[in-house]
């Protein structure tokens, strides 16, 4: 797949990510999440805690440790929601229902995926233009 698209579990595209950029030096998206923290839950962060490698790297440097849907991903051998036989399941349902826009469109790609294929849906996002980290 080419390095434009590194798709999480949850099929987020990690590539364009803030906290990855962030980690990868982009200071400016370093700062807009600090900032963020600040605002709106009122929690603090230092910069250094600002880490993730993937679903696929350590959960010691994985923003989302907990994350029931790498967990489970993790347990039964896949890279992605998708290639399990029970996709839909209760975990998605909840995370495309949570009110957050992008993880309804998360699981509505992961239905595309899973009907044409990774690399066809890859093409076809590639043919949309530049990825965005909620494809």
């Amino acid at each position: 797949m080419e390095s434009s698209w590194n798709l999480s579990v949850c099929s987020l595209n990690c590539t364009v990510c803030d906290i990855m950029l962030a980690r990868k030096g982009d200071e400016e998206k370093l700062e807009e999440i600090i900032d963020w923290f600040k605002e709106e839950p009122g929690i603090e962060v230092e910069p250094e805690e600002i880490v993730c490698t993937g679903c696929r790297g350590s959960l010691e440097t994985h923003w989302s440790p907990d994350c029931g849907m790498m967990l489970c991903a993790r347990s039964k051998g896949h890279d992605h929601c998708f290639q399990c036989h029970d996709f839909i399941c209760e975990k998605l349902d909840a995370f495309a229902g949570d009110g957050m826009d992008h993880h309804r469109r998360a699981v509505e790609n992961m239905k595309r995926i899973k009907e044409m294929g990774l690399e066809a849906w890859v093409e076809e996002q590639r043919e949309k233009g530049p990825p965005m980290f909620c494809p």
